[in-house]
């Protein structure tokens, strides 16, 4: 009898999933490093400027200084700054998922000439940073015909600069949201589209009633993705916005650096305004986002 207990004893001593204790061990560690900046942020912000500067290294202030939130809102005018970001995110956003849907449809479903040829001339556009891109985009916002004061041929005024659409422009739509899109619906049956088209419906009537309405995964995950790229955008504001009252949370963030040296008390404040949206956002989209991204795959 001893010797069966002593058996199953040792079976269920190497039955343990070791391997798998492991690797949430380390995927533990892992979350534990990634979130120590952004609680040092944290804590920075409310810490009085003699111990940020001190030659202790405190994680936690001896007291909380939450005036550097007041005095960061005031000093760079953040209502106004987050009213540029709110507005141009949301609109980048909605037009990321309407526009990417609708080309993704385009691209996995109806059959023209050339097809596989102009997606795959879209994806090598993907391989060229967005830093060799921004002087002719700047150009032809510079020169948009009918806008700013320009004539019919983009000369003799300023065309959107300086304007919530010259800050949407760049981010209104992306490949990587046609491709999310086109995988999804390639993967979606074709016989609930043959079923619905033999019923009667039409194309565009099957893609926002049906194909629309089963696409929330990818919905989310775009959503997430585009308003993380203009939310944090700061190289394309840089350029466009040169009047204060067009500039971005990320523009605002950088005044805090001046010559005399960096406020960082302030910074660290308006920091932690500007990433507490992402990370509720974040949290709220996450499912969305495991979701999305498990259901498109990478079917040719």
């Amino acid at each position: 009898m001893s010797i069966a207990r002593q058996s199953s004893a040792h079976k269920n001593r190497s039955s343990f999933p070791w391997g798998l204790a492991l690797v949430y061990v380390a995927l533990v560690a892992g979350a534990m490093v990634m979130t120590l900046p952004f609680v040092w942020m944290a804590l920075t912000s409310v810490k009085p400027d003699a111990e940020i500067f001190g030659q202790t290294l405190r994680w936690l202030p001896s007291d909380f200084d939450f005036a550097n939130y007041s005095d960061a809102y005031a000093s760079i005018n953040m209502g106004r700054l987050y009213q540029n970001t709110i507005l141009i995110t949301g609109a980048d956003v909605i037009a990321q998922i309407l526009l990417g849907a609708m080309a993704g449809y385009v691209f996995a479903r109806l059959r023209f000439p050339g097809r596989q040829a102009i997606f795959f001339a879209l994806l090598i556009t993907m391989m060229v940073p967005f830093e060799v891109l921004v002087l002719p985009i700047f150009l032809f916002v510079r020169r948009f015909p009918l806008a700013g004061g320009n004539d019919l041929f983009g000369n003799g005024g300023a065309g959107l600069l300086n304007t919530y659409p010259g800050l949407m422009f760049p981010n209104l739509i992306s490949v990587y949201g046609v491709f999310l899109f086109r995988q999804f619906f390639r993967a979606f049956p074709i016989e609930v589209e043959e079923a619905a088209l033999i019923d009667g419906s039409s194309r565009q009537r099957f893609f926002w009633t049906i194909l629309m309405p089963n696409a929330k995964p990818v919905i989310g995950t775009m959503g997430l993705f585009s308003f993380l790229w203009t939310w944090n955008d700061f190289l394309w504001p840089l350029v466009i916005a040169k009047e204060e009252r067009m500039k971005t949370l990320q523009l605002g963030l950088a005044t805090f650096n001046q010559e005399s040296g960096t406020r960082w008390a302030e910074m660290m404040a308006a920091s932690v305004m500007a990433t507490v949206p992402v990370l509720l956002l974040f949290l709220f989209l996450q499912r969305f986002l495991v979701q999305g991204l498990a259901t498109t795959g990478l079917k040719g």
